[in-house]
């Protein structure tokens, strides 16, 4: 399975760092150039974005980002590998990395993706018994689980995810693991259990190992947008049902709400 990780132009530093984390497992990456969105005329964006989503406007950092990982699943189908690992230029990487990574039999033959990376929200799972790889279990995600710095994509999905991307209104976060995502509804998205990747500015917490300008992201605080009212119906119709679905299954033993821990 090869791995992919993106990194913007003169963003040397951060390429140096991921290196010498994935040499110390025992890895090697295809470095794929970044999209700065910074350097993106309007008439760019405007091709791709024609739309504000739920959040807003994306930023130009957000539009950058986005296109980044297109450009990893670009890449990934080029090379015709059936799986490839996605990550972000700031990920750390936790035990068993090189054991994990550098085989692709652990993976459930239905996964589409498998989200490598721990946050702190708490998240939905199945408890059925599954595939596991190194002391960590692999279980399906069924709730919203943001951010999308390290995940493994099969190239079937890749192919879905750039046909369903060629325009786009939300962070890709948003668009891989928003339970209100079609493509969170029409995939079958797995958790890595202990997670074996966290962004390092998650690790920290200090909001110092977070750099804009050497950043993919460009990320900025947002409120989220106001939507017309039957939007806004649907969308919380939707939340609600989701909610009432999974902690019914959560009563009965066969999902469970936990925090995906990094190890």
């Amino acid at each position: 399975m090869k791995i992919y990780a993106m990194n913007l132009q003169g963003a040397q530093k951060r390429l140096k760092t991921l290196s010498s984390r994935f040499d110390a497992a025992g890895l090697s990456f295809k470095r794929v150039e970044g999209i700065d969105g910074r350097l993106l005329d309007q008439a760019e964006i405007d091709r791709v974005v024609k739309k504000s989503g739920r959040w807003g406007r994306l930023t130009p950092g957000e539009v950058g980002c986005f296109l980044s990982h297109r450009a990893c699943w670009k890449t990934l189908i080029g090379d015709g590998g059936r799986y490839g690992a996605i990550f972000e230029d700031d990920v750390l990487l936790g035990e068993n990395a090189g054991a994990i990574l550098g085989s692709s039999d652990w993976i459930p033959e239905a996964a589409d993706i498998v989200k490598l990376e721990a946050t702190a929200s708490r998240v939905y799972l199945d408890l059925a018994e599954g595939a596991a790889v190194s002391g960590r279990k692999v279980r399906r995600l069924r709730s919203s689980h943001y951010c999308a710095a390290g995940y493994i994509v099969s190239r079937d999905c890749a192919r879905r995810l750039l046909a369903g991307s060629e325009t786009f209104c939300e962070a890709v976060d948003d668009f891989l693991f928003s339970a209100l995502s079609p493509v969170f509804s029409s995939s079958k998205i797995y958790q890595l259990s202990p997670a074996v990747c966290i962004q390092e500015w998650g690790a920290v917490g200090d909001g110092k190992t977070h750099d804009p300008a050497t950043s993919i992201e460009g990320r900025e605080s947002k409120t989220e947008a106001g939507l017309p009212f039957a939007m806004r119906l649907s969308e919380v119709c939707a939340k609600e049902t989701k909610a009432l679905i999974n902690k019914a299954l959560s009563a009965a033993g066969v999902r469970q709400r936990q925090k995906v821990e990094f190890r």
